[in-house]
């Protein structure tokens, strides 16, 4: 049990690896609002304090549960955790950062990734075509999985399946919204609902601006 909580922890730390530098957080009141105002680059939004996990630079980013995407900021007794394999699975990190001018996550596929994947692929449930980053490559040891054509819709950069690696799967996918670039970090378990994934992300931030 004890080696299953540190392989879970580390899960965690794992998808939280999310960057958070132009994520500005200023809270309504007290510590223990029940509300904060989240400020990245032109955009507002305000979300409950429980979506809310600091980063140690003095920024904050998002964490939800997986399919509902309510607030998952405040998951940290593991010990205390009755379903902690299923409640670790279902987190879901969600980055913002202001919109990149330079590309759009939608052209990643094909303007970045192309030309370091291998010409092998093979389906995935969810409908996705699957993919791996050739060695030596700056991506070497992930796998990608988008949407044909070219992953404007969906596309996510997983770890390659590692039977010696004690630590779950994770992925990082992202989506324009807006002003904003949005990172989704998650378990490779939830790749097959990747349109739940999107959908409920966009959803809450689209709430948050209201």
């Amino acid at each position: 049990m004890r080696s299953r909580i540190v392989a879970l922890v580390a899960f965690v730390v794992a998808l939280a690896v999310v960057g958070a530098g132009a994520l500005v957080t200023r809270r309504l009141a007290a510590p223990a609002s029940r509300f904060a105002i989240v400020t990245v680059g032109a955009e507002r939004l305000r979300l409950a304090s429980a979506y809310l996990r600091p980063n140690g630079a003095g920024a904050a980013e998002l964490v939800a549960f997986f399919p509902d995407f309510t607030p998952a900021g405040g998951f940290s007794d593991v010990a205390a955790a009755t379903d902690i394999d299923d409640r670790f699975a279902r987190l879901v990190f969600i980055g913002l950062k202001p919109a990149d001018p330079a590309l759009d996550p939608a052209e990643r596929t094909a303007r970045l990734y192309q030309r370091f994947l291998d010409e092998n692929s093979w389906s995935h449930p969810g409908g996705l075509v699957a993919r791996a980053f050739v060695d030596g490559s700056p991506f070497e040891g992930d796998e990608l999985f988008y949407v044909a054509p070219e992953g404007r819709d969906f596309a996510a950069r997983c770890r390659r399946p590692d039977p010696a690696r004690k630590t779950p799967n994770t992925c990082v996918a992202e989506f324009r919204l807006g002003d904003l670039d949005v990172e989704l970090r998650f378990a490779a378990s939830l790749l097959s609902q990747w349109s739940a994934l999107k959908e409920g992300a966009r959803g809450l931030i689209e709430t948050a601006k209201r």
